[in-house]
C-alpha cells in the first residue's frame, strides 16, 4: 500500500517492484519488470526512472512514463564492471506544471533479484543469433524465446524503443499464444514456463476456457487455435496500447496537409 513519508513523496509498492542485475559475457544488465505503480493516481506524464548505484557510481536508465512504461530488458549497465553490492531505486518524476522536476513517488535501496530467482525470471526471454537480415524471429527451447539479431548496431535502442514493443510484442504473444493452446494438457506443473504463461494470460483476460472446448481430432482444431490466439493477441496489443503508440509517434494529419 503507498504511504506518505515526511518529504510529501510517495512510497512505491516495493512487494510489486521486479528488478534483476545480472552478470553476462563480461557485461552487467539490468532488467525491469514490474515497477508498482498501480492504483498510484500519479501524473500520466510523470517521467519514470530506474537508477543504479554502488558508493559514488551512478546509472539512470529510463523506462517512460507513468501512462507509457517501458520495461526495459538487457539494459547494459557501462557505468558498472562487476554486479556485486548494486542497489536501485525508482523515481516518478513529475513533467509538468508546479510538479515539474519534483520527485513524486520513490522507492530506494532495493536489490535487483538473483538470476537463479524463479519468481522473477521473465516471461519474455531474449537470446541474440544470428539471423541473418531478419531483426527477430521466434522460437521455442524450453518455452517461447524472442530471438533479437545479434548483428544489430544498438541492440538495447531498438529493442526497448515503444515501436518494436508495439509492433513485434503481439505478433510474439500470439505465436506464444498458439503454443500453450497446443500444450495447454501439459500445464500441471505450478512452476512450469508454460503454467507461467497460462497465469499471464489469465491476469489480462485471455479467454482460457475455450480451449477446454477444443479437441485435436476436430478437423477445424488447427482453425480454432489460430482464432483462439489472434484473440489472445489483441487482448495483449489493446492491455499495451499499442495502436496508440504507433499513432502518437506518427505526424498528425494537418503536419502531412502542410507539406503539400
Amino acid at each position: 500500500m503507498a504511504t506518505l513519508n515526511f518529504t510529501g513523496r510517495r512510497e512505491l509498492d516495493r512487494s510489486q517492484i521486479q528488478l534483476r542485475v545480472r552478470q553476462d559475457d563480461g557485461k552487467v544488465l539490468l532488467d525491469v519488470f514490474s515497477l508498482g505503480l498501480e492504483g498510484m493516481d500519479l501524473p500520466g506524464t510523470a517521467e519514470v526512472t530506474v537508477e543504479a548505484y554502488r558508493q559514488t557510481t551512478k546509472e539512470r536508465v529510463h523506462c517512460g512514463t507513468v501512462d507509457f512504461l517501458q520495461p526495459r530488458q538487457d539494459v547494459h549497465l557501462e557505468s558498472f564492471d562487476v554486479s556485486d553490492n548494486i542497489q536501485l531505486r525508482v523515481r516518478v518524476v513529475g513533467a509538468e506544471g508546479t510538479a515539474h522536476g519534483k520527485i513524486l513517488a520513490v522507492a530506494d535501496h532495493l536489490r535487483g533479484a538473483a538470476e537463479e530467482d524463479l519468481d522473477s525470471a521473465p516471461l519474455l526471454k531474449l537470446q541474440r543469433t544470428d539471423l541473418g537480415d531478419l531483426v527477430w524471429k521466434f522460437d521455442i527451447d524450453n518455452g517461447p524465446i524472442l530471438c533479437i539479431n545479434k548483428r544489430l548496431l544498438d541492440h538495447d535502442t531498438v529493442v526497448n524503443s515503444v515501436q518494436f514493443k508495439a509492433l513485434v510484442l503481439p505478433e510474439f504473444f500470439r505465436q506464444t499464444a498458439i503454443w500453450v493452446a497446443r500444450n495447454i494438457d501439459d500445464s500441471d506443473d505450478a512452476n512450469s514456463t508454460l503454467s507461467h504463461w497460462v497465469s499471464y494470460f489469465d491476469s489480462i483476460g485471455v479467454d482460457l476456457g475455450t480451449l477446454d472446448e477444443f479437441d485435436v481430432d476436430d478437423p477445424s482444431y488447427n482453425d480454432m487455435v489460430e482464432t483462439w490466439a489472434a484473440q489472445a493477441a489483441s487482448t495483449f496489443a489493446e492491455q499495451v496500447s499499442s495502436l496508440h503508440i504507433i499513432n502518437a509517434t506518427v505526424p498528425a494529419e494537418e503536419d502531412f496537409d502542410e507539406r503539400d
